[in-house]
């Protein structure tokens, strides 16, 4: 197949211009020309379209090729440009191509005309990609240059071990060394190498090729800060290997993550405070009301009794209201030591965790008719009062919650201590939830904070149909 050629002949001999055409289509081109004798054809030839090839004669009345040769590189075409000449001397023709001509023939030998147009073409070609090549670099590297300079992390190139090559404005700024005095640093001397963490993560970015951790830095003046650094190793252009650093500054970070601990500290603290507080305030309560009010109407009740028993000639009428009377003392009694009790069992207090827990399931199946058992599995002896007091009161809210939602018939609970932990285990076969659903009620969050106080933490499993499943896990440093 004939290779397609946009060819501007300047010639003034008709003749001539088609021996050059006929050589040309001889060597399998499809030749597209167009024959100019002027410098004026051939500037608006060059400006209407893009040619492939300009060949010109040396020699033509009023023109020539040193005219035609300037013309072209004017136009700031770099096409390739031959001379095809009947007679030019040597000198002459090398004076040309040192002014851009790429080659020089004679018309009375044309057989290497072809060959000499293929050439030039390739070069041509060749050079166009070469310089587009280049044109891509250098944007790709003006607009890396413009990322990196603006960049607000500072970026260091250097060999793996060796001194930094380069570094951006943001650098200088973090560190205080300008961009000459960072050629003459390792950039290893701008952290805190004995930092215990740093030959674990300088081995792992050996091996991976990345890395990402924080270290401590060291500006000029020889102050010290937190920061975090990206790290990666490629290979430039030449195969050697090069680790790109971008490091930014968290001090502020650090700061805040500072000020919000202290603050969730402080927060825990009057959380437990206030828990304890209201722990002091219902065992006060239960204690008040169990002692005195509890004693108080079974005084009363006694002398109800007595004056059943001195008042000889009463009526059957007043009989009946001290018997009336006395049931009612009775029940006050009972509702009294409920009350107390269900502020704060007296068996947490005198008895220990066990009992209490197992109080509470006999107050559920008695009250809520729900099926509610109690496998004691657990040396409760040594454990602290504030460890008692959460545990009962998860298990109670728990239990709270399932009697509001669950809709279940069966409750089991659970305590044993297994791998240096205690677990608390409240399992119902209610019909469960979907966790994935947002919700309102506090209960869990109530649960997990009570958890947290014991620096334990609450596992929740659960489905739509599959029961609820409570597992409080404690160390066992609270015994």
């Amino acid at each position: 197949m004939k290779k397609k050629l946009h060819l501007l002949l300047c010639e003034d001999d008709e003749m001539d211009a088609g021996l050059v055409i006929r050589q040309l289509e001889k060597e399998d081109f499809d030749v597209e020309w167009e024959r100019v004798d002027t410098a004026d054809a051939l500037t608006n030839a060059l400006a209407q379209r893009q040619w492939d090839i300009v060949l010109s004669d040396f020699n033509i009345p009023g023109f020539g090729g040193v005219q035609a040769l300037a013309i072209v590189k004017r136009s700031g075409s770099d096409i390739p440009f031959i001379l095809v000449s009947g007679a030019i001397g040597e000198e002459t023709a090398v004076e040309m191509m040192k002014k851009g001509a790429s080659d020089y023939l004679m018309k009375g030998n044309l057989q290497r005309l072809g060959e000499a147009v293929k050439r030039e073409l390739e070069e041509f070609r060749v050079r166009k990609a070469k310089e587009e090549a280049e044109s891509i670099i250098r944007a790709n590297e003006e607009k890396y240059r413009a990322v990196i300079d603006n960049s607000l992390y500072a970026i260091f190139l250097a060999p793996p071990a060796g001194y930094i090559q380069e570094s951006n404005p943001a650098a200088s700024a973090m560190f205080g060394y300008t961009r000459e005095e960072f050629t003459r640093l390792n950039r290893y001397s701008l952290l805190d190498t004995t930092d215990e963490f740093f030959e674990t993560r300088v081995v792992e970015r050996d091996m991976k090729g990345r890395v990402k951790g924080e270290f401590i830095g060291i500006r000029k003046n020889g102050e010290r800060f937190p920061c975090e650094i990206a790290s990666v190793l490629f290979h430039d252009i030449e195969g050697k290997q090069v680790s790109c650093s971008m490091i930014a500054d968290i001090s502020a970070r650090k700061n805040a993550e500072r000020k919000l601990r202290h603050t969730l500290e402080e927060m825990q603290q009057l959380s437990q405070h206030l828990k304890d507080a209201r722990e002091d305030e219902r065992k006060f309560i239960a204690r008040e009301i169990h002692d005195e009010v509890g004693q108080l109407a079974t005084a009363i009740q006694l002398q109800l009794h007595l004056l059943k028993l001195k008042s000889q000639d009463i009526s059957p009428a007043s009989l009946e209201k001290i018997d009336r009377s006395m049931e009612l003392s009775d029940m006050m009694i009972t509702s009294i030591r409920r009350i107390a009790t269900s502020i704060r069992p007296i068996a947490l207090d005198e008895r220990g965790l066990n009992d209490a827990l197992k109080w509470q399931c006999a107050q559920m199946q008695e009250a809520h008719h729900i099926n509610c058992t109690f496998e004691e599995d657990f040396d409760d002896s040594k454990l602290s009062p504030e460890a008692k007091t959460e545990f009962f009161r998860i298990c109670q809210e728990s239990m709270t919650n399932v009697m509001r939602h669950a809709q279940a018939s069966q409750v089991n609970v659970s305590i044993r201590e297994d791998q240096g932990k205690i677990h608390l285990i409240i399992k119902d076969n209610g019909k469960g939830f979907d966790t994935n659903q947002k919700t309102t009620h506090l209960g869990l969050i109530g649960l997990r904070e009570r958890a947290h106080s014991l620096q334990g933490e609450l596992k929740l499993t659960t489905g739509l149909g599959q029961g609820t499943l409570i597992e409080v896990l404690v160390p066992n440093r609270w015994k």
